[in-house]
């Protein structure tokens, strides 16, 4: 399965650990991980200016998952799928890489349950499947 993982759940895996980095491992252990630069941006702007982190660290930690992962570059052009028009380039992002699963933990995705032939779950649906499956 190819998966993508929202910024939310990227930051929350490494500022806090728990349910979402358990969910990040489980993915690069069982799937294909996918992202695209959008995704890779968020997470290092938000690390830097929200919780203090080092650029320079944060791109050292994440360079062997994104190195390994499928680049999915978006362009813009998917619109008005969330509720939230921030979060359409994370569809985007899905649908280029031919994602089958997209963990989230925004509301504004999560409501859309699937987009295409996507399925939108938590981090905590996403583990309760593939560990069963």
């Amino acid at each position: 399965m190819i998966v993508v993982i929202d910024s939310g759940v990227w930051i929350s895996a490494i500022q806090f650990g728990g349910i979402p980095a358990k969910a990040l491992e489980l993915v690069t252990e069982v799937d294909d991980l996918a992202i695209c630069s959008g995704i890779e941006q968020e997470v290092l702007r938000i690390l830097e200016q929200k919780f203090g982190r080092d650029p320079k660290t944060i791109r050292f930690r994440m360079t062997p998952f994104w190195n390994s992962a499928i680049r999915a570059e978006t362009t813009g052009q998917l619109k008005g799928i969330s509720r939230d028009p921030n979060d359409d380039f994370v569809i985007e992002c899905a649908v280029k890489a031919r994602a089958n699963i997209l963990i989230s933990g925004d509301n504004d995705l999560l409501t859309l349950g699937r987009y295409e032939d996507c399925r939108i779950l938590t981090a905590r649906q996403y583990l309760a499947e593939r560990r069963l499956g």
